[in-house]
């Protein structure tokens, strides 16, 4: 370790566990320097006790997986540390939030039964478009669409755990009919607030649009 930060000045932490949870949960303990890690932290060779102590002092919210719309069910429930989610019941956790805690809890005990894929980072952009199945007209056909389309996005956006930072909306005609008139047009306008709301996305998609058609 001393040895790449001396050839390449490159700080590297190095977290051994017996799943991938405890992996992650080791390296974020030698980058904080808990328990002494100084850069190394192997879990394998602690005992139950220092486990203990050293889970106590990380909040719940540090494990590998555990978003923000979760860790606060969890603390919610009185769970605000890593010790605590480790000696919940996992039965419990798979009711009240979903297999993958259930499997995280599991894995924190080191029982290794969570795959890489099945904790995935969240998207940095969000698109929900559909090609109408038939011709729209009216304004307010195409207002309703776009509104659905916002929707879904919006639960995306929870789903995943994720505020949004702006919406653009894009609308273009059928390009499979080259022999009448094309149009295609964007507009994108910022959140004041990163929001997953529904309803905030949709006042600015509306507002967007205003600004737009005054142009």
């Amino acid at each position: 370790m001393h040895h790449l930060a001396d050839w390449l000045g490159l700080a590297v932490c190095v977290g051994i566990g017996q799943s991938k949870t405890l992996a992650k949960l080791a390296n974020h303990a030698a980058k904080k320097n808990l328990a002494g890690a100084n850069g190394v932290c192997d879990l394998t060779t602690m005992t139950l006790a220092a486990l203990d102590e050293l889970f106590e002092r990380i909040e719940v919210g540090e494990v590998w997986g555990i978003g923000r719309k979760i860790n606060a069910g969890l603390e919610a429930i009185g769970i605000r540390t890593v010790r605590q989610l480790r000696d919940a019941d996992a039965e419990l956790m798979r009711t009240k939030f979903s297999v993958v805690v259930e499997r995280t809890v599991r894995e924190l005990r080191g029982v290794s039964c969570l795959e890489l894929q099945e904790v995935v980072p969240g998207k940095q952009q969000i698109m929900s478009s559909r090609s109408f199945g038939q011709l729209v007209y009216e304004l307010s056909e195409l207002e309703e669409a776009v509104a659905n389309y916002v929707a879904k996005a919006a639960e995306k956006l929870r789903a995943q755990d994720s505020l949004a930072g702006a919406v653009q909306v894009y609308i273009r005609t059928n390009v499979f009919k080259p022999e009448v008139p094309q149009y295609q047009r964007a507009v994108t306008v910022p959140l004041p607030e990163a929001s997953s709301d529904t309803r905030v996305l949709m006042g600015r998609v509306a507002l967007g649009s205003y600004l737009h058609a005054r142009e």
